[in-house]
């Protein structure tokens, strides 16, 4: 019986020196971030609700070896050969890719969206056209599957919804998840496994998609001799098992493992000026495509599987950006055009930079002022609003609200 109670008590106290140890090593590791969001809080008794908050996210965004943590869980249940993590915050489909997903019964109501979008139309001048890009949902109708008890969350069913409503409002629409299949694009290569992204070959297909939709609506077309539209004439470096999307970020490589990055840009010549702005940090940056519209920095970065800033689809464009300005000095008579976008639209817009003048580039949750009025006074040809069938949810139409 001695012994007995001697090792419960050993137990005891090691599993107290284990939680002790690991509270420690945490507040160690999350006190700087903490520091800062005290120092620079706003005490106001209305705010405290906000800085609690951040708060929180600081010390769950800086748990001492977290991702240790998430590899450790996600090669546990890749064992127990399980499809999805977290009570189904991240699931795999029958091909081993991961999703995002949630329960639903139905597709989500999106009149009031499509509304804001013909909101913008109203207020652009009578010669700017608009035209909405739907950019294809991971799960690809007619290819993905999903193992039994796999939830499924309507995304294609929301975005046709969406779509039928601007053409009864009589807006252009490009719906890019038609041909997909047929794009020449195996099925499997399309979309990333490890991040809800789809890959540079597919955005750059979608480029050529949009071109061709442009082609039928100017005289003059964009690429008459589809020469920028051929991939032949671009660079495509590929990097092997380089890259842990968002998706595989929450549940570990050991999960579902990396994916292999294709860099496409031109062989052919090219002179740029690129600005961008999100909040105080702004920038210019010309030359070159792959000098001016590029940052290699996340194909470089070692050692940072899990950092944000080391993300590979962001090489283009240097990610999401509240406000983007693209010059093309080798077309300074092609069209003027500018994209309200999600990330999903961002190699695509990229790519199409070749074949216009000048391309103004939005992203709804980072820019802070008024995009109708910015709209109405810039000058412009042609408006895009390009919102994948995921992000169809207020945050991302800030703008044409009903009173």
């Amino acid at each position: 019986m001695h012994n007995f109670l001697a090792k419960k008590r050993i137990t005891a106290f090691l599993f107290i020196l284990v939680l002790v140890t690991l509270s420690v090593l945490n507040i160690i590791q999350s006190f700087g971030p903490i520091k800062q969001t005290l120092a620079s809080g706003d005490y106001d008794i209305s705010e405290t609700k906000g800085l609690i908050h951040q708060l929180d996210a600081d010390i769950n965004e800086h748990v001492f070896e977290k991702f240790g943590f998430v590899e450790a869980y996600g090669y546990l249940q890749s064992l127990m050969w399980k499809n999805e993590e977290n009570n189904f915050e991240v699931v795999k489909d029958m091909e081993g890719k991961l999703h995002y997903t949630y329960f639903a019964t139905g597709p989500t109501y999106t009149k009031d969206l499509s509304d804001r979008v013909a909101a913008l139309g109203e207020q652009l001048d009578p010669q700017t056209k608009l035209t909405y890009v739907m950019t294809p949902d991971k799960y690809v109708r007619g290819y993905t599957t999903f193992p039994e008890g796999i939830p499924y969350n309507y995304n294609n069913e929301t975005a046709d919804g969406f779509l039928a409503n601007l053409k009864q409002d009589g807006i252009d629409t490009l719906d890019l998840r038609e041909g997909l299949l047929e794009s020449g694009i195996p099925a499997k290569d399309l979309f990333f496994t490890t991040d809800h992204h789809w890959k540079i070959k597919t955005a750059f297909w979608a480029f050529g998609q949009l071109v061709n939709h442009l082609d039928g609506m100017y005289t003059k077309p964009l690429d008459p001799y589809h020469y920028f539209t051929d991939i032949h004439n671009y660079n495509v470096l590929p990097y092997e098992d380089i890259f842990i999307g968002s998706q595989g970020r929450k549940a570990g490589k050991y999960f579902a493992g990396a994916d292999d990055f294709d860099l496409i840009y031109p062989k052919f010549k090219t002179n740029y000026s690129f600005y961008f702005k999100t909040g105080e940090t702004e920038a210019t940056l010309n030359g070159r495509f792959e000098d001016a519209l590029l940052t290699t920095y996340p194909l470089n970065v070692q050692g940072a599987t899990y950092d944000l800033t080391a993300d590979k689809y962001f090489t283009y464009l240097y990610g999401n950006q509240g406000i983007v300005h693209v010059v093309n000095k080798d077309n300074p008579n092609g069209l003027k055009v500018m994209f309200i976008k999600d990330s999903l639209a961002v190699p695509m817009i990229s790519f199409l930079s070749t074949v216009v003048s000048e391309i103004y580039v939005i992203d709804p949750r980072y820019y802070t002022e008024d995009i109708m009025d910015f709209a109405s006074k810039t000058e412009l040809d042609h408006v895009f609003v390009s919102i994948s069938p995921q992000d169809l949810v207020e945050e991302f139409f800030p703008y044409g609200a009903k009173d």
